[in-house]
């Protein structure tokens, strides 16, 4: 699992919008998209659901979230 993918994921969350995130994170939108979707394909899930009004985490969002977060600071940590 590729740690820039996570940080992705929680930018994503954090912000609610694919956009918002790929301003913060200094990369564009679909570059957001495409590291979202390798996760999504990688677990097997979908991780988000896109509404008009931004972005909510799944029932598989909000399992991964706990472990992201513990996985990106671990690695800034190291």
């Amino acid at each position: 699992m590729n740690i820039d993918n996570l940080k992705a994921f929680l930018e994503v969350t954090a912000t609610g919008s694919f956009h918002k995130a790929s301003e913060n994170l200094f990369i564009t939108q679909s570059a957001v998209s495409a590291r979202i979707k390798s996760l999504e394909e990688q677990l097997n899930r979908k991780l988000f659901t896109r509404r008009h009004n931004g972005t909510v985490l799944t029932a598989g969002g909000i399992v991964l979230y706990k472990h992201a977060v513990s996985m990106v600071k671990g690695w800034e940590l190291a």
